[in-house]
């Protein structure tokens, strides 16, 4: 009689048909999970386009896997060709500019600094433009709308591209908004009563004084205080 027990490693034979057959049915099985099924008589759709949401969720999950986006990428793709601005007025105009007018332009740029006086800078302005001649088509407003960007820098060129681009029609409005922005009527007043307080130094020499006083006088032109000394002032009767 013999006894049925449990048969051991030795008794089971390999057949590497059956284990073929198992991995290929297990692996069909695996990829019916992972894939939809499609709609007869209907292709299947493409994937749909991640955002960059998406895309920095997955970075998180899967490490160094995916690329993380930067904070920059975010306006990259709605402002590419916008990074850098020139002045434009509301009637813009184009013409040659030699270099030599170019190289006056950019000799002592007005920053917007007290250290730099607005009128000088405009009186320097308007003797540049005397070299530069443009065709007898452009008007002397528009020469002078096209070469005053070339004079401002820093702080003067940014508040000339962000405040007033497309919105001035002649040199008079853009000399005027200048002077307004630089030499409003609180630094008028100053200028002013620097000129009537005006004393010669100690050790100061009387050239050095009257140079002093001048340059005084350009940086406030419209002082109005000898037109007023000399209207009171009676002169004598020549016989």
């Amino acid at each position: 009689m013999f006894m049925r027990g449990r048969r051991s490693k030795d008794d089971l034979q390999f057949d590497p048909k059956i284990e073929r057959t198992a991995r290929a049915n297990r692996r069909t099985f695996l990829l019916s999970k992972s894939v939809p099924p499609i709609e007869k008589g209907r292709s299947p759709s493409p994937p749909p386009s991640k955002s960059l949401k998406s895309i920095s969720h997955e970075a998180s999950i899967m490490g160094d896997a995916a690329p993380r986006p930067k904070l920059g990428d975010y306006g990259l793709a709605t402002h590419r060709g916008q990074l850098t601005h020139t002045f434009r007025p509301a009637n813009p105009t184009a013409f040659d500019i030699k270099s030599t007018v170019l190289n006056g332009l950019r000799d002592k740029q007005f920053d917007g600094t007290e250290a730099m006086s607005p009128h000088e800078h405009l009186s320097r302005f308007a003797e540049t433009c005397e070299f530069c001649v443009p065709p007898t088509t452009v008007t002397e407003s528009q020469k002078k709308l096209q070469l005053f960007p070339f004079t401002l820098t820093g702080r003067a060129r940014d508040w000339l591209l962000t405040s007033l681009g497309g919105t001035i029609q002649t040199w008079e409005e853009l000399e005027l908004k200048f002077l307004e922005k630089y030499f409003p009527m609180s630094k008028y007043w100053d200028k002013k009563m620097e000129i009537q307080n005006f004393k010669q130094r100690e050790n100061e020499s009387l050239y050095d004084a009257w140079e002093r006083f001048t340059l005084m006088l350009k940086r406030c032109p419209n002082h109005e205080l000898f037109e007023k000394l000399y209207r009171n002032t009676p002169f004598p009767k020549t016989t």
